[in-house]
């Protein structure tokens, strides 16, 4: 099992359908925001590796920016 944690600019769950899809899209199902933390962090947990550029596109797809942190 592996656990990414990204930094976001996802300021609201405004479009988390959109974010779940493109997620779900890349073979990721469990993902957390913290929406209150300054970083609005993204913690994803994989049953699988996925590249974290996978995961960074599919959220710039979207326009939100993604930096990987830990």
């Amino acid at each position: 099992m592996e656990t990414l944690v990204f930094k976001t600019n996802i300021a609201s769950p405004i479009g988390i359908q959109a974010i779940w899809d493109a997620l779900k899209s890349i073979g990721i199902s469990n993902f957390n925001i913290d929406f209150h933390d300054v970083n609005k962090i993204l913690k994803i947990v994989s049953e699988q590796f996925t590249p974290c550029e996978k995961i960074i596109n599919a959220l710039a797809g979207l326009g939100y920016q993604c930096e990987k942190i830990s």
